[in-house]
């Protein structure tokens, strides 16, 4: 009989955990086991009821046809030409109110590459548009309202004309009303979806959800809640979408109504795609963190405590922003607090600070420390192998980087993977806990997931993440928030194993650090120094 040692038995326990155990386990409540019935919810406006009998108002400029899937209609747009074009009313100009929709894709809607030369006769190429009060509904900067869905897993609704990236037009005072799901890469071909946007003036609060569960929440640390007016046409077009039934209501619907609603009229309910959204976006079915190094095969490579930071921080290289690195700032840890200016500023680009471990690690990695917010607001990320383009190390080849900006992690020459573990920014739901994730510099959004709640501010926090080959999970307080798989063969170049880690923090941001150990897996290989 063959006898595993405990690291290989704890390797092989983690490679077999995947978030498809949380899509197995039942939702429980009104959620899963509310009976579809009769709504009595009733809308100011609906569009394209039959979409095989148009209504007074609604035209199509165009090729397109009609397309019925498991009993319901919608209108599918043959060329980029199309437009479907909607008068009659709408309650986008109201003070609170709702747009809901119907639509199905034709084919995934998934991230991709994108190029300038994909660009080519339609500069908007990477833009599902759902809603636009423009007449090209793709060309969103000129809307003064726009609900899209983009290649880079952007699902957005924004209420002003212009963009929020990447000229950060939406930051502008007075702060622009927008909410977004980011990444959001779960519409699957040939499915019927319920989207939704609620708006509430008084409240400076929108929110964005897909079959009645709320996905996303705009800024609520901001005062400004600008709306542009929105034109009295509105306009649908996509041929990879097919657009169905479309209602305006005068209040602002829950979570609860909407779902309500979408299990009233779907054709198609699939408990295993609530399930999904449920998980990553309300926290639901989190699994517990099992990995632990402990065992043979794994070694401790860096242990910094944080006792003494004003002498262990010269084991790291400040990059950014160096007076925001406080060593001497609070008694139980390294204390970064980065200055309160306005996102977007030209001021706040220059007031964000990393700290780079000066060693490299190799090979399977595995991280833990413990972190603490002294307010809400900000954001804190971590990056794992981080290295050069064909594997160098970038800080020992190149003259160090000394802007604290985003550019480092995702537009620069830094491989890396990078877990945003505390986010109470504007651009992704900041009313929870959430964890977002990408692989740099190829913009592959690959992992996202929520808590349950925000994370207690004033209470220390325990941040594991693991990467064995191209699995990797990230816990908080021993649950799973991240969890996503990669690989080589994916155009975004290979499975990253070599580099620094580096903690940064934003602009807004105040948190304390301790207790910094990092482990690496025996390699396959031995090494002889030349």
């Amino acid at each position: 009989m063959n006898h595993m040692n405990p690291s290989e038995i704890n390797r092989r326990r983690f490679l077999a955990t995947s978030l498809t155990a949380a899509s197995a386990v039942s939702l429980a409540g009104w959620r899963l086991n509310a009976a579809p019935g009769e709504n009595s919810i009733k809308p100011k406006f609906v569009h394209l009821a039959n979409a095989a009998a148009l209504a007074k108002g609604e035209c199509v400029k165009g090729p397109a046809r009609v397309l019925e899937l498991k009993g319901r209609k919608g209108i599918n747009p043959t060329s980029i030409h199309t437009a479907i074009k909607l008068t009659g009313g709408h309650t986008l100009n109201e003070p609170r109110g709702t747009l809901a929709l119907w639509f199905f894709g034709l084919e995934d809607l998934a991230a991709s590459f994108v190029s300038d030369n994909m660009k080519m006769q339609n500069e908007f190429f990477d833009n599902y548009c759902f809603l636009s009060d423009y007449e090209v509904p793709r060309n969103y900067p000129a809307a003064n309202f726009s609900f899209i869905w983009n290649r880079f897993n952007e699902f957005r609704a924004k209420f002003f004309k212009g963009t929020v990236y990447p000229t950060h037009e939406g930051f502008e005072p007075p702060q622009k009303a927008w909410v977004q799901a980011v990444p959001f890469n779960y519409f699957q071909q040939h499915r019927w979806y319920q989207l939704a946007v609620t708006w509430d003036d008084a409240a400076k609060s929108a929110s964005l959800f897909v079959n009645g569960v709320l996905l996303g929440k705009s800024d609520i640390f901001n005062k400004d809640f600008h709306r542009d007016q929105t034109g009295e046409a509105l306009y649908a077009g996509c041929p990879a979408l097919c657009h169905g039934e479309i209602e305006f209501y005068d209040r602002v619907l829950t979570g609860a109504e909407l779902y309500k609603k979408y299990r009233a009229g779907a054709p198609d309910y699939d408990r295993a795609v609530e399930t999904e959204l449920r998980h990553h976006f309300e926290g639901a079915d989190l699994q517990n963190f099992t990995f632990n190094p402990l065992p043979a095969g794994w070694t401790k490579q860096f242990d910094v405590d944080f006792k003494n930071p004003v002498e262990q921080i010269k084991e790291f290289y400040i990059q950014g922003h160096t007076a925001s690195v406080k060593p001497a700032g609070h008694p139980e840890g390294l204390l970064i607090e980065t200055p309160l200016l306005r996102y977007g500023s030209p001021e706040a680009f220059n007031s964000q600070v990393y700290i780079w471990s000066s060693k490299t690690f190799e090979g399977n990695v595995y991280v833990e420390y413990e972190w603490k917010a002294l307010k809400p607001n900000g954001l804190s990320l971590l990056m794992i192998q981080a290295s050069g383009m064909t594997r160098e190390d970038f800080m020992a080849d190149y003259p160090k980087k000394t802007n604290g900006t985003m550019d480092t992690v995702h537009n620069q020459n830094v491989r890396n993977y990078h877990w945003e573990f505390y986010r109470e920014m504007n651009d992704v739901r900041n009313d929870t806990g959430t964890a977002f994730s990408r692989k740099n510099p190829f913009a592959y959004r690959i992992g996202y997931g929520s808590a349950p709640k925000s994370f207690a501010i004033n209470e220390w926090h325990k941040l594991q993440i693991v990467q064995i080959g191209g699995k990797i999970q990230g816990a908080i307080d021993g649950k799973i928030l991240l969890e996503f798989g990669d690989n080589s063969r994916t155009n975004t170049g290979c499975i990253l194993n070599y580099g620094h880690i580096a903690i940064r923090c934003m602009v807004h941001s105040a948190l304390v650090f301790r207790n910094l150990k990092v482990y690496t897996e025996k390699l396959p290989f031995t090494e002889a120094k030349i």
